[in-house]
């Protein structure tokens, strides 16, 4: 989404388009489509920093958006323009993969145009503006080069603190300017929007500084301590704002039931609606107390308890959870490729276990990963752990977000690390046909790393064990009620109160727990449905897939196929996938860089 210079731009595209014969040879549609898809990455970039550092192109890390009435309507007015231009593409005659390209552009115009329209959250944020430098920040501070790694040299490194330090001065005045645009500040956004900022000088004046210390001159380190000070101070300002007059805002969250289904029709490209949601909701979550019944009644015919002594053993406490988190990823890595369930790539990079930082941890109380950003040379991933602040604790209270044992920690990184975000997201980065490499569909990604939990459970990663297979149902409840909370609160069905108390009932979380949840769900809609309908439509597809190749079909070679298509909507996925089974799949993955 944004590279500054035109030799640049032109490298990338030959990069993009080298070795790839089943896209390299296309039409002039295809050359059209292609050209408006990075038209609208790369400009649309150009123009709003923040969103070009979360993709990884640095160019303009040292600069900021300039909020104003005037720019978002000329935001607006240039989706607009792209919209008149991709219906100016022909597409009678055009092959399936072109026409299922612009569909694919079509849906991401209609969501970037009606985060203006319908949605409206720049208007309704208060703390929107200073939560976006913090994350922006964040993620470059953890891609700091190191000089000798991928690359990097010295100067590159010392570029990167001249960019946090530049973009650090800006944002004072851009938090400030975006705020003015917040007309209808909404309640909810506010609450959570500052308990996030709570956590902001942890990080601004802790790891932040102290990789400054180390690594800045005294001159430097002086001007990055007053950009610092400003910032900080300016984030304080916007937190304490908020308190004093969130209670009087009004909660303006819910879009309505017409929005809530024209999303999931036109940009998610679902083929569902709120009520289709919350019926798969409703069966997905009666399978996962189905689950947690059957294994209560096992552990009481064992005479064991369930949780940590049930199987899996507790992990260690302190400095030496990070080194097991890692031990157990190998693991995984090794089932994988031992129970031959996909490949693996040689270029894989690797996966780094970090703490979440406090700012993030209201709404991400368990553990996540950061893939490779999708236009940077790192092939690195972040895995964030929240380490409970008493293992015994989590485990007497069979916590839902701590992974206390070995068996919850293998149950969460086959979601999140392997074979889940991290190795799908680093292959589906390098796909050669431009609109696929930029499409982040979280149906498709948070279906595949659902459907992989359940997978790892029949395919005997836990062996006899209770306590991996207790994780997986208890995350099953809670998927089923997340897709029920959104299609209700989205539509305006349920009051935010109602929800949290639904959510806390149906899932075990503790009051705090759940009501992080449902406002995470309430000022996201749309996507923690992702886990439920993903899962269904993928399940759907293996169904297809096996009644057409007979004996002929695998896993592995299900699977394979299923990662040469990126992270698209299964609409797409699907009819293209069951086209080409008539393909070897060795030449699938060639056409994909896989």
């Amino acid at each position: 989404m944004r590279l500054s210079r035109c030799a640049a731009l032109l490298a990338l595209v030959a990069l993009l388009l080298q070795g790839a014969p089943s896209y390299a040879q296309r039409s002039a549609t295809a050359s059209r489509l292609q050209s408006l898809a990075r038209e609208m990455t790369f400009a649309w970039a150009k123009s709003h920093p923040l969103v070009a550092t979360g993709l990884g192109l640095t160019g303009e890390d040292g600069d900021l958006d300039r909020p104003s009435p005037a720019a978002r309507r000329a935001d607006l007015a240039q989706v607009r323009m792209w919209e008149r231009a991709l219906a100016a593409i022909p597409l009678a005659n055009a092959a399936l993969v072109d026409r299922d390209d612009a569909l694919l552009l079509r849906a991401q115009l209609v969501g970037m145009e009606r985060g203006y329209t319908v949605y409206r959250t720049d208007q309704k944020d208060y703390s929107a503006p200073a939560q976006a430098i913090l994350n922006a920040i964040f993620t470059q501070f953890i891609h700091l080069p190191v000089p000798g790694e991928n690359g990097a040299s010295a100067a590159d490194r010392a570029t990167a603190w001249v960019n946090i330090i530049s973009r650090m001065q800006k944002s004072p005045a851009y938090i400030i300017a975006a705020q003015h645009l917040v007309t209808t500040p909404g309640r909810l956004f506010g609450v959570v929007g500052a308990s996030q900022l709570a956590g902001a000088p942890d990080f601004f004046n802790g790891a932040l500084s102290d990789a400054a210390k180390q690594q800045l001159s005294a001159t430097q380190l002086a001007t990055f301590r007053s950009a610092r000070n400003a910032l900080v101070a300016t984030i304080a300002a916007t937190k304490a704002y908020i308190g004093a007059h969130a209670a009087a805002w009004p909660e303006n969250y819910a879009m309505g039931g017409a929005a809530y289904d024209a999303m999931l029709r036109d940009e998610q490209l679902l083929p569902f609606n709120a009520d289709d949601v919350v019926r798969m909701g409703q069966d997905e979550l009666a399978h996962g107390w189905a689950e947690q019944i059957w294994l209560e009644h096992e552990a009481v015919v064992r005479g064991t308890t369930l949780g940590a002594a049930s199987g899996g053993g507790m992990a260690p406490s302190g400095p030496a959870i990070v080194p097991y988190y890692r031990a157990r990823i190998a693991e995984l890595a090794d089932f994988v490729k031992t129970h031959d369930i996909v490949t693996v790539p040689a270029w894989l990079g690797t996966i780094q276990v970090i703490e979440t930082p406090k700012f993030l941890q209201p709404v991400q109380p368990g553990a996540s990963m950061n893939s490779p950003r999708l236009f940077s040379k790192e092939t690195t991933g972040f895995y964030f752990i929240t380490p409970p602040k008493s293992l015994a604790a989590a485990a007497a209270r069979l916590d839902l977000y701590q992974d206390f044992d070995r068996d919850r920690i293998w149950s969460t990184a086959a979601h999140e690390a392997m074979p889940g975000h991290y190795l799908q997201l680093s292959i589906a980065r390098r796909h050669p046909d431009f609109v696929r490499r930029i499409q982040g569909s979280g149906v498709f990604a948070e279906g595949w790393a659902y459907y992989g939990e359940e997978m790892f459970v029949r395919l005997g990663l836990y062996g006899d064990d209770l306590d991996g297979r207790l994780d997986v149902a208890q995350w099953e409840r809670i998927r089923g009620a997340r897709a029920i909370t959104d299609a209700k609160l989205a539509s305006g069905t349920w009051s935010y109160r109602r929800a949290a108390d639904f959510f806390a009932r149906e899932t075990g979380a503790t009051k705090d727990q759940a009501d992080a949840a449902v406002a995470g769900i309430a000022l996201g809609p749309g996507y923690v449905i992702s886990y439920t309908v993903g899962r269904f439509q993928l399940e759907n597809l293996l169904t297809e897939y096996r009644r057409r190749m007979g004996k002929h079909a695998s896993l592995h070679d299900f699977h394979d196929r299923l990662m040469s298509y990126g992270t698209t909507p299964f609409a797409i996925v699907t009819p293209e996938l069951l086209a080409d089974l008539t393909k070897p799949v060795a030449q699938v993955r060639a056409a994909a860089h896989y």
